[in-house]
């Protein structure tokens, strides 16, 4: 049994929280209120579907220590920063991972007000060793308020999105990256493909590409622009109608490329980030 539920969600790193919030407002998105985490510098507004979700992740609080975003901002810019996998107990699943080999710090606790609905929504998080696993920025979830997350308004977005679908990173070695990432999903997870891997997580896929490849992967999509590898670069967005999305956008102003069986935004209007809707 895998120690990690698939996708969780995934952390857009963003200097302005209200000019991302309305960006992504723009993009069809429909925002969870500011919530401020509790003694960190940090905030967000969540952008919520039925299991997963995206985090827009800035600093609102600056006297309160960063988790070193303030720093990585300041490295690579706004985008896809980190990757968050989904469990139901952080604390067992600590176990289970450092019997895999994986070095884990805490699980640790972290906190913010919500405000739709009402109360104090909690998490349990474990911290992952990216030396255990080829250098990929990721960690592990635990939810212990779920039900503070989400509503019917707040999973309804314009733009048809029903799921954080998947995430593609750029790797030297994608094979040898995903054999390191196969420590929590398994050797029966990992799909070899012209452009590199694909994991199936279970919920949502990661795959890695290189320079070289990231075109197969995604096409016409040029490589990320920072010299950091691995680096996460493409987020993946499931829709129910891609054509009901690309009305939307196209009535929104936002201009679009069809990319293969996928509509693209441009980082500009996404924050840093490459965003693709897919059916």
């Amino acid at each position: 049994m895998n120690p990690v539920i698939g996708l969780d969600h995934c952390i857009i790193a963003v200097e302005d929280l209200s000019a991302a919030a309305k960006d992504y407002e723009r993009l069809g998105f429909t925002p969870a209120p500011l919530g401020d985490h509790q003694n960190r510098a940090t905030a967000n507004h969540c952008l919520m579907f039925p299991e997963t979700y995206l985090e827009l992740l800035g600093v609102n609080q600056p006297e309160n220590p960063d988790g070193g975003l303030r720093a990585a901002l300041q490295a690579r810019g706004e985008g896809l920063h980190r990757l968050a996998l989904g469990t139901h107990d952080a604390d067992a699943v600590k176990t289970q991972v450092e019997a895999l080999g994986v070095r884990t710090e805490g699980p640790t606790d972290l906190a913010r007000p919500s405000l739709e609905p009402a109360g104090m929504v909690k998490f349990r998080n474990l911290q992952l060793s990216a030396d255990d696993l080829a250098g990929v920025p990721v960690f592990i979830c635990g939810h212990k308020t779920p039900e503070l997350m989400r509503n019917k308004r707040l999973m309804t977005h314009a733009n048809g999105a029903n799921r954080f679908a998947g995430v593609t990173g750029i790797a030297v070695d994608p094979t040898a990256t995903a054999q390191q990432m196969a420590k929590l999903f398994g050797e029966a997870s990992i799909a070899r493909t012209d452009y590199g891997v694909e994991i199936d997580t279970g919920r949502g896929f990661i795959r890695f590409a290189t320079d070289q490849t990231i075109g197969k992967a995604h096409p016409g999509l040029a490589t990320h622009p920072a010299a950091e590898r691995p680096i996460w670069h493409v987020l993946s967005i499931g829709v129910a109608d891609l054509d009901a999305t690309a009305r939307y956008l196209a009535s929104a102003g936002v201009a679009t490329e069809r990319a293969g069986p996928a509509i693209r935004i441009s980082p500009k209007d996404a924050r840093g980030l490459v965003l693709e809707f897919i059916a």
